[in-house]
């Protein structure tokens, strides 16, 4: 990741961030999509039909409400490849695409969050803009992250780091 920020940006720690840096931040970019896959934000996602359907071979009542995990569907390997390893990498081969439905940092299908797209700009310029001015290191590399869940969303609410200027 560093590597890649700086041969864009060559020390230079003040440039903005432009378009065509963002587009040659693949690395960044899949470090944010594999974060997701990890440890999504959200737990889970939501879905509500109003008349009788089929889904998945069985029989679903009109006003059935369903929870999606998201979680879960992230680290099932039936859809990845060493599901609980954290590996950018499988997401820098230009031909890879997750399986249907297996990757839905921002939903699926018609409630497709329409701001997902900035979501990503704005976590990658973030990263690039932290890693690009600091040393930014884990106190401790075996400490598990703590995290709770209120309802939907997870939140980290502990994750000691050590923050210092980069030479």
């Amino acid at each position: 990741m560093l590597e890649e920020i700086d041969s864009i940006f060559q020390d230079d720690k003040m440039r903005t961030i432009n378009k065509d840096d963002f587009y040659n931040l693949k690395y960044c970019e899949a470090i944010v999509k594999e974060t997701a896959r990890i440890l999504p934000i959200v737990h889970f996602n939501t879905r509500y039909i109003d008349k009788p359907s089929e889904i998945a071979g069985y029989q679903w009542p009109a006003d059935t409400f369903f929870l999606i995990n998201v979680q879960t569907i992230h680290n099932n390997g039936n859809y990845w490849e060493e599901p609980n390893e954290f590996n950018p990498d499988r997401w820098m081969n230009e031909n890879f695409e997750p399986k249907k439905n297996s990757f839905i940092m921002f939903g699926n299908g018609l409630r497709l969050c329409p701001g997902r797209k900035l979501a990503v700009i704005e976590l990658v310029c973030l990263m690039v803009l932290l890693f690009r001015k600091y040393e930014i290191n884990l106190v401790d590399m075996n400490s598990p992250i703590k995290t709770k869940c209120n309802g939907i969303l997870i939140s980290c609410v502990e994750l000691l780091v050590e923050i210092k200027p980069r030479n």
